[in-house]
Parts: C-alpha cells; structure tokens; sequence
C-alpha cells in the first residue's frame, strides 16, 4: 500500500523486517524480491508518485565543473519510480573483463566474480521487460544476420552482441499497481530520509530520521536497512550521518565519496561500410517475444587485455539532426518537434532531448522544411507508425533511426571510465530544506580514458579493413582533444560506495554490506569498483535481486 508521510501524525514511527531507501529501480526490485519471500518491507521515496519540484529541490547538488557533469536535475528523480521515469531503457550486462584484474585499471578489484552477478540478471529482465537475458545475437536472433554487416566475421571486434531496450522503462508506472495491492509492502511517499541514527551500539543502526512537508519529523525501524536512493543521494546520506561516525558512516577506508565514475561517450568518427547498403542492420530488431534489441560493436576480452584497452561499445547513429545537410526528412521533423517548448516536454527528458539537438544555438528552420517538403512520401510513411509503435504499442520502440544510402553512419562510442580518487563526491555548506548539507561533485577524466577510446576505434579500423568491409573517417586531428572534449556523464553513478573484500579498501563487502554495520546495505552502481561499457540500471536489479536473497536468507 502507499502512505504520504505529510498526511501521517508527527513522530510517527514506521517499522518493518527491512527498510529501503529510495522508490527507484534498485528499490522497487528489492521490495517486490523481499516481499515475495515473506518478508514485510518498508518503502520510503523522498517524492511523490509525480515529478514534484519541491521533492526534486531536495536532491540538488553542487556541480565543480558544469562541463563534465550534468545537472542533477537531469540526471535523477525524486519520484516513485526514481530515475527509471527519464531512463531510456537500455539494458545491457556487464562484462567478464569488468571483474577480472587488469594491471591497466589500477584501483579497482571486485571482491565477487562476474558468475555471482550473472546468475541474477534473467531475473534482472523479467523486472526490465527487455525479454530474456540472452544478449547474443547467433541465439536470440538465430533467423536473422548475424552481425552489423555480412562478411564481417567476430573476431578482435565482434558486432554479434546485443544491447536489449525496457518497456515500459519507467518501472514507477509498471509496478505501481503490485506494490499498491501487496500485503507485506508499505511504501510511504514524501518521506525525505536526512539521517542514519545509533543508540548505544555504533556498529547497529537503530532507526532512520525522515523530514516530510510541513516541518514534519518522522522514523523508520527496521531489522535490516537498505539504501537505494542512487550513488550521489546515497552517498551524501553516508556522509551527513556524522554524529556518531565523524568522518560518516561505513567511511572506515576513508574512500567513502571517491573513485566516482560514469561513462566516456561520444563521437570522434563515422563508419563507411562497402558492400550493399540493404543489407547494413543499422536499426533495431525484435526477438521472438518482441522485445527491442540492436546489435553493437565490441572488442573481445582477449584483445582488451592484449592492447590495454579498456571496456568500450559502439554503435551506429544517425547524424547530427541539427544540421539540415543531412538532408532527411525525418531527421528533419524529429528536430523541429524536439525544439518546440510545449511537445519536446512530451517526447523524451530533458536530457535526451538536448543529447539529439545537440546545440544551444537557435536553429534556421527553413532548411528543415526543405528537407521535410522533399522527403515528403517518406516522412508521410514514417511519422504515423513511428507514432503507434513509441507510444502505443505493446512493446515500444525506444527510438528510431534512419537509413543511409551511401553507407555512412555515424559513430558512437560508450566506454569504461577509469577509477580515480580524485573523482570524487563531498558535503559542502549550503543546506537543503531539511537542514542536510548538499553534496559537491567533482567528476573528472583523464588522458588514459581517451587513449582508450582511440585505441578502440584503431582496433575496429583495422578489423574493416583487413576483411575489406569499411573504413573509419575520422572528424577531428586532435583525436585526444575531441574525446576528452565529449567527456561528461552524471547519468550514470559509480563507485563511490565501492565493494571490496578488506574494509580499508571500500565501503560495502561482498554483499553489499556496509563494513562495519552489522544491519546496513547499499543497492546502488555506486557499489561498482569499475564501470564496464554498460549502462548500469540492469546490473543494479541484478545486485537487487542479489541482495533480496541474502536478506531473505537471513531472515530464515
């Protein structure tokens, strides 16, 4: 059931057999695992089941360098469903590589192996709605090609593996009504949780303070406590709870705060494949349930290791919309729709609105008018069945892209972000409503980060042309300069709460556990020690559904 913590008496205490912090992905899996075990579960969101911009003040930050990270306000949501309600739904595992030791990634030892996550992620899916967790190509899609084009075997590039794509990806929406009828969850909303409280024992904790609207002050007890409220929300609560823990909770290492990472991404080339355009899968497919997936591009484990590359995907995109030389109807329609105020509100978040406009500047819109004039037959086919499929369709279509008659295709790289520990996230002085310091986030890049990137795309240049099937052209000479230019993330929240088997290495051990607590856990990417190539959300149900079953065996 929900309950709104501003319609509940003042000192009012909440109790349950584990307390979760944080309504979003991470939060709504481990409740539902937990109560399907038997567990009664205690669901506390600092926002409503709408965007609310009083709720989403509270989640603020102090951002050093705008350049490289993105407001937070872009970045998260304090609603029921979390950041799940702007997340665009792809869903993609880590990778073995990601868990093993690389001389070349120092800093970072997982205490677990890649098995102890995988075992998790069919379930991972179920939740996701992005079909089962097979992200093979040769198995999931036995019918269709197998790669990107034919006649490019897998080899120190494969482009066989599959990225698969939520729906609906706001899990608030998809779960709503489950955790609304369910006996043993009570999810209370407008329950802002400012600090983590001992009694006499500083290695259990004893409750949680909640602030609601109105000045109100509440608790939560519970025998097990999880925090799920994201990396930097999760990581200032750690920091701020100093009354008992100076330097803040689970902070024996005194790491708790850094090695924070996202992704590196961008574009620094365009692909030119040879061979008949028709035949270049440059879109999504569907598995046999109908689940959006699309292939990619990936360097094997065997030659990240041998080249010192570190993780990265890449993918064809359609070329920058902004710029009418495109000279694509649809291209040009999606623009000027997502530069309108009142419908780009309706399309997509802010953030992936101004990801594909990708300018600040005003925009001429007679070229687009052109192009669309021109192209008319096709943006007259496209724009109703686009329509249908993104917003009324069992499963709906993540995005859309368009074809190339010559064969040239933008594209996009997403890599792993080095650790550092000067990347890093900490309390300054400015307050919240509720009196709790704002956190200060310094995310930072490095020249390792982009000569990785370049050597990815060397490696994938090489591999085309050694079997005759394309070429990279790259846009820029300073290649390090125009990575390092792209470099920004704040999307996705890593290591900041790192796992590690010894305590003076991390925050959290191999369950997740805070060191040091005996009944505090974290379900979050930033329990990560390294960042891989995929986006997190996946992995963080996976390490939900992880947990769930080592608290419900705790309980038994």
């Amino acid at each position: 059931m929900f309950l709104d913590a501003a319609a509940v008496a003042t000192n009012s205490v909440f109790h349950a057999e584990v307390c979760i912090v944080g309504a979003g992905p991470a939060g709504i899996v481990l409740a539902l695992e937990l109560a399907h075990a038997g567990l009664q579960v205690l669901l506390l969101e600092s926002g409503r089941h709408a965007y609310d911009s009083t709720a989403q003040k509270l989640g603020e930050a102090i951002v050093s360098d705008p350049a490289r990270h993105a407001p937070v306000s872009q970045a998260t949501r304090r609603q029921f469903g979390g950041t799940s309600t702007i997340w665009g739904g792809r869903c993609v595992p880590l990778d073995p590589i990601d868990f093993a030791m690389r001389d070349h990634v120092p800093d970072a030892r997982w205490p677990i192996s890649y098995e102890q996550i995988a075992a998790h992620y069919s379930r991972a899916c179920d939740y996701a709605g992005c079909g089962p967790a097979d992200f093979a190509s040769h198995s999931a899609l036995p019918w269709a090609q197998s790669g990107i084009i034919p006649g490019l075997p897998d080899g120190p590039v494969t482009s066989s593996r599959l990225e698969r794509w939520a729906s609906p990806a706001d899990l608030g929406s998809r779960y709503y009504t489950e955790i609304a009828r369910h006996r043993l969850i009570t999810c209370v909303l407008n329950a802002t949780c400012t600090s983590i409280e001992f009694d006499a024992n500083p290695e259990q904790v004893a409750g949680l303070a909640i602030a609601a609207p109105g000045g109100k002050r509440l608790r939560a007890t519970a025998r097990q406590y999880a925090l799920a409220g994201g990396g930097i929300a999760t990581t200032r609560l750690l920091l701020a709870s100093n009354r008992v823990h100076r330097a803040g909770v689970g902070n024996l290492s005194g790491k708790l705060g850094r090695y924070y990472m996202g992704h590196i991404s961008g574009k620094i080339a365009d692909i030119t494949f040879s061979g008949d355009p028709r035949q270049t899968i440059f879109g999504f497919e569907r598995d046999t349930l109908g689940s959006y997936c699309r292939k990619r591009f990936a360097v094997s484990d065997a030659d990240q290791s041998a080249h010192r590359l570190l993780n990265c995907a890449l993918w064809l995109d359609n070329p920058r919309i902004a710029d009418a030389g495109h000279g694509s109807g649809i291209l040009s329609l999606a623009l000027l729709a997502l530069t309108m105020p009142v419908l780009k509100r309706r399309l997509a978040p802010e953030a992936i609105v101004a990801a594909a406009v990708g300018t600040s500047q005003p925009i001429a819109r007679a070229p687009h008018l052109t192009n669309i004039l021109r192209d008319l037959p096709s943006v007259m086919a496209f724009a109703p069945a686009f329509v249908y499929k993104r917003y009324f369709a069992k499963h709906r279509i993540p995005g859309f892209f368009v074809k190339s008659n010559s064969n040239v295709y933008a594209l996009h790289y997403h890599a792993e972000h080095l650790p550092d520990e000067n990347s890093r996230i900490r309390l300054g002085e400015d307050l919240d409503a509720f009196g709790v310091r704002l956190p200060v986030v310094d995310l930072r890049f490095s020249a390792a980060d982009a000569q990785s990137v370049i050597g990815t795309h060397k490696l994938l240049d090489v591999h085309l042309r050694a079997h005759g099937r394309g070429r990279l052209v790259y846009r820029a000479q300073d290649l390090q300069s125009a990575v390092l230019s792209q470099a920004r993330d704040g999307f996705h929240q890593i290591g900041t709460t790192r796992m590690s088997a010894d305590p003076r290495d991390g925050v959290v051990d191999a369950d997740c556990k805070v060191h040091g607590i005996g009944n505090l856990y974290i379900s979050s990417s930033s329990v990560f020690p390294t960042s891989g190539q995929a986006n997190p959300t996946l992995s963080i149900m996976a390490v939900s559904v992880r947990l769930a079953r080592h608290l419900a065996g705790l309980a038994r």
